[in-house]
């Protein structure tokens, strides 16, 4: 009952409560625990603020009250949490008239308006995933600023990668961050959690005290930077190139320059074989694009440096091959540069692709050269090699080393050469044909066999399926790790004329419920931004077709879905409790 002079609730009578014996009431849904305690009667929240589990089920001493689940305490009076850095639990004023207990909900609650984010400062620190999910889950349930908290994971993440990580492994976490963040944007707020959490993993480490890296002193110019961060990524000297990148900034005018200039010196011949390195300069041209030099100016300048200046091993006899023809080849892009662009009429499809999967270097380059000579537009030729990978991956044999994730990285890197146009230009985008081409002649153990990509896929008869019936029935094959069953299921779905976009958000949704997610979020987030850019293409379908194979073959049945549920639920002050409570 509401007390019409003041926010005061009558919940409970004192004769309901004893010392050791808690009660849990129901206000505005919410469930909130009553103690009894040395003469006092305090009201907290119900639920731990760890996992969840009912307080009313915890020990009570000297006004320290600890869950039995975890063992995390409270101060029943302040509600500060003496185990956990920021998981304080509310606490609610009470006063006691006569025999009848009242409780103010709406002038209690968390004592920290910062909760959240000291909550994700935490799990960032720790790389804790059920930490991370809490504070993911607090952001979409209580409308956190989404900005603000990726904001964070930017700037976190710069310390963390500058003190901690080597390239390689800095640039798979910065891919993680960007991927999850742009795979979450597919969905409602309540499908989100799980992408995120990803993102946030991926930004989380170790943020150790590193000092600012200074600034070159002067005389030193744009000219002279330019030239230095070239010899350092030739040279493999990571250092020097962020000190350059460092001094770029702080002479000002620079800041569009930048970009372009290490996609420059990433599409060098020397960098062949290092496809992951390019599809992560794009990422973070991406992530500045979007965040600004405020927010990612220290992960820019160092992982950029990173993914240059890297150790590359020395080339084998092939690839010491493949470098000598590429060196080959900047005359031709010159003068491809300096004609009108055209699209070609011309362009043979099915040669191309031909050629791309042949086996043989000088064939796999040729069908680069070939396409651009005839004027093929850079866009049309990355298409052609994203729907090539797709259809690989859509008919590679599943018995015996399917080369998933290599046929995943065609894609990925077949789709970045858009981000390569986009920031580097036509030069920059038409030598990363030729080092996305190599991944495909690289991937010639591969037990294939080419076919034309302008061939339909399936039967010509198409039976009317039922779009619930049959969404159904692809995700219980995915469940239930029936590869041999689940490309003919996607293929009749498609060629019955039912919502592709409808089964790519279930596909996603599937894949980000299963650990096996964490491995396929980049080509997952590829094929989202593909399925749109290849619409009217024969091969298309091989998109959805590829990574649902993909997916249901290399399920591992971890269940992600339930600690997002948990955390979800937790978010809205449901876990545990209710659970115990009925």
């Amino acid at each position: 009952m509401q007390n019409e002079q003041s926010n005061l609730t009558k919940v409970a009578h004192l004769n309901e409560l004893s010392e050791g014996k808690p009660k849990a009431v129901k206000v505005g849904g919410h469930s909130i625990a009553l103690f009894s305690h040395k003469g006092n009667v305090y009201a907290t929240d119900n639920q731990c603020p760890h996992m969840g589990y009912p307080l009313t089920r915890g020990r009570v001493r000297n006004g320290v009250l600890t869950c039995d689940w975890h063992g995390w305490s409270y101060d029943m009076g302040g509600g500060g949490c003496f185990t956990g850095g920021c998981d304080d639990l509310a606490t609610f004023p009470i006063e006691v008239r006569g025999e009848e207990i009242y409780i103010d909900v709406a002038s209690g609650g968390n004592k920290r308006g910062d909760a959240h984010f000291l909550l994700l400062k935490e799990g960032l620190l720790s790389g804790d995933n059920w930490t991370l999910s809490k504070a993911v889950a607090i952001m979409l349930a209580e409308g956190v600023s989404e900005r603000a908290t990726l904001d964070l994971l930017v700037k976190h993440m710069g310390k963390a990668i500058a003190s901690e990580h080597e390239g390689g492994g800095a640039g798979r976490r910065l891919a993680q961050l960007v991927n999850g963040v742009k795979v979450a944007r597919h969905y409602e707020p309540d499908d989100r959690l799980i992408p995120l959490m990803m993102a946030a993993q991926g930004a989380s480490g170790r943020a150790g005290d590193r000092p600012n890296r200074q600034p070159l002193p002067p005389p030193v110019d744009w000219a002279k930077l330019e030239k230095w961060i070239r010899v350092f990524s030739a040279d493999r000297e990571w250092e020097g190139i962020e000190k350059c990148i460092v001094t770029a900034r702080q002479l000002g005018g620079c800041d569009d320059k930048i970009i372009p200039l290490l996609y420059e010196c990433i599409v060098e011949p020397f960098f062949l074989a290092r496809s992951n390195d390019q599809c992560h300069l794009g990422y973070l041209a991406e992530l500045l694009d979007e965040y600004g030099w405020e927010i990612a100016e220290e992960l820019v300048c160092n992982l950029a440096a990173k993914l240059l200046g890297g150790g590359r091993g020395a080339p084998d006899e092939i690839r010491r091959e493949g470098i000598k023809k590429l060196e080959s080849i900047d005359d031709l892009i010159n003068d491809l540069e300096a004609r009108p662009g055209t699209e070609a009429t011309g362009f043979d499809e099915d040669g191309f692709v031909a050629g791309l999967v042949s086996g043989d270097l000088d064939e796999t380059f040729d069908a680069i050269t070939n396409a651009l000579k005839a004027s093929a537009n850079i866009n049309r030729i990355a298409t052609t090699m994203v729907l090539t990978a797709a259809d690989r991956m859509a008919r590679t044999p599943a018995s015996m080393s399917p080369g998933w994730w290599e046929l995943g990285q065609e894609m990925t890197s077949s789709s970045s050469i858009r981000t390569a146009l986009r920031y580097g230009g036509f030069k920059v985008a038409a030598k990363m044909l030729y080092h996305t081409a190599w991944g495909f002649f690289d991937n010639r153990w591969l037990n294939i066999r080419p076919l034309p990509l302008t061939e339909s896929r399936g039967s010509g008869s198409v039976e009317v399926l039922d779009e619930d019936t049959a969404l159904r029935e692809i995700i219980s094959s995915i469940e239930a790790v029936q590869i041999n069953e689940i490309g003919r299921q996607v293929r009749q779905y498609l060629n019955s004329g039912l919502s592709g976009d409808r089964l790519l958000a279930e596909l996603g949704q599937c894949i980000l419920r299963d650990d096996n997610g964490w491995d396929i979020l980049n080509t997952l987030r590829t094929v989202h931004d593909e399925w749109k850019r290849c619409e009217g293409h024969p091969a298309r379908n091989q998109l959805l077709v590829g990574i649902a194979r993909w997916t249901t073959d290399v399920r591992r049945q971890a269940d992600s879905e339930s600690a997002a549920k948990t955390a979800q639920r937790f978010a809205r002050g449901q876990t545990a409790v209710e659970l115990y409570e009925s």
